[in-house]
Parts: C-alpha cells; structure tokens; sequence
C-alpha cells in the first residue's frame, strides 16, 4: 500500500533514517504478509542492518543482526510503524485514503 508506505518512510525520516520506496510495482519474492495485504492494507519495509552486498540467510548477516547498529536500525522501524498506526487511528482521511487505495487494488 503506496499511501500507508509513504507514511511510514515520512515518519522514519522523523527519526533521522531514510528509505527509498523503490519500485514497489516489482515483486521482491513469496513472504508470509503476502497472505496478509489480501486482506488488510499492508506494507513490508525493508529497513538495511547490514551492507548492501550481504545477503540475508548468510552467516555475515546473522553477524550484523547482532551489532548494536541493527537494534538501532530495528528500534527505529518500530517507532515508525508505532507512529505510522497512531496517524491511522488519529487521522480519519489519511486512514480513508489507505482504505481507498487497498479497495482500488483489489
């Protein structure tokens, strides 16, 4: 969901981390919310722990999940998707346009 996304990455950037939206049209994969946005508007973000060129499942990710870097990367992401729910619940238009959007994927 584009709305929902664009709210998430404006309120991480509220914290001071960045993120591209990328190409959100091109599949990344199977993952279990996949399941999930057929339901209910969804997003995934991919917040980086590691370099660019380490791959997930390998032994130097496991390494970098264990940095303070990565927790700091993932307390981040939590309070943006805290935040990101609060102006859900709190914002009755921005909540009807992500609703809107997700009907109109259907």
């Amino acid at each position: 969901n584009v709305a929902m996304a664009r709210l998430f990455r404006k309120n991480l950037q509220s914290v001071g981390r960045n993120i591209p939206l990328g190409d959100m049209e091109k599949s990344h994969g199977s993952t279990d919310v996949g399941n999930v946005s057929s339901l209910v508007p969804t997003i995934q973000p991919m917040v980086a722990i590691a370099a660019h060129e380490v791959l997930i499942h390998s032994k130097e990710f496991a390494q970098a999940a264990a940095t303070k870097k990565a927790l700091n990367a993932m307390l981040d992401a939590a309070k943006a998707m805290a935040m990101t729910a609060a102006d859900l619940m709190a914002d009755p238009a921005t909540l009807h346009g992500v609703r809107e959007e997700f009907q109109k994927s259907k």
